[in-house]
């Protein structure tokens, strides 16, 4: 997937009244980070809101021309918005070394329907994004998960994910991404099938004597009916 592009101007005047009298042209301040040291400029409010409604993450990479930098590789490091509007006040981008590893945070979504939904098992969807470490040749910021064949008492952990090798997922353990659970009325569905299976439970045990009393009942109720159809002996 190609990368998003932003356009920026270059700024030698910094200070609140310049990014006021910014913000009055329809721009938006920014900063481009790079080895401990920052670039100001501005970008096109519009054009920003755009990409960031596209729903850019951290993880998100974009191609960023700057007047006298020409392009280069960026992530939004941080979104500074004004409370009362939530408009848009400052952002931070950080430029990108190829071979450098950076910290970012991915999204991660699910596809397809568990087998163990269809069964009446409870789906359950416990991590919807992760922090990570990654070269920038191998960043992307969303991880699809395929949840398809996962039947009722299976789960999927963080570490059973398809992603780059030279990622490093910050996370305590090997926590559980997502599962299907055993729900009450599953469980209720196998006692029963084991009651009824199982002659040394009580209920089995009762299911087992009604069992040849009735036999038995059947038998003593056909009998005389055997009788009654007999035809009678002729005297001689």
């Amino acid at each position: 997937m190609s990368r998003l592009t932003v356009k920026a101007t270059k700024r030698s005047t910094t200070g609140k009244n310049e990014n006021n009298r910014l913000r009055a042209k329809g721009l938006v301040p920014v900063n481009v980070i790079y080895e401990g040291k920052s670039i100001p400029g501005s970008v096109d409010e519009t054009e920003i809101n755009k990409i960031i409604n596209t729903g850019i993450r951290s993880a998100t990479l974009l191609d960023m021309q700057m007047e006298g930098e020409g392009t280069a590789a960026v992530f939004v490091k941080e979104i500074q918005r004004f409370p009362a509007t939530n408009r848009v006040r400052h952002i931070d981008f950080y430029k990108v070394t190829p071979g450098k590893k950076i910290t970012a945070k991915v999204g991660v979504r699910t596809t397809g329907v568990a087998k163990g939904s269809k069964s009446g098992g409870q789906f359950e969807h416990l991590i919807h994004e992760l922090k990570i470490k990654s070269i920038p040749e191998d960043l992307k910021d969303l991880i699809i998960v395929d949840v398809t064949e996962l039947e009722v008492g299976q789960s999927i952990k963080v570490s059973q994910l398809d992603v780059p090798k030279s990622w490093e997922i910050i996370t305590n353990g090997d926590p559980i991404v997502t599962s299907v659970n055993v729900t009450k009325a599953i469980l209720a569905a196998e006692r029963s099938e084991k009651v009824a299976v199982d002659p040394k439970s009580k209920a089995g045990a009762k299911a087992a004597a009604k069992a040849p009393a009735a036999a038995a009942g059947a038998k003593a109720g056909a009998a005389p009916a055997a009788a009654a159809k007999a035809p009678a002996a002729k005297k001689k």
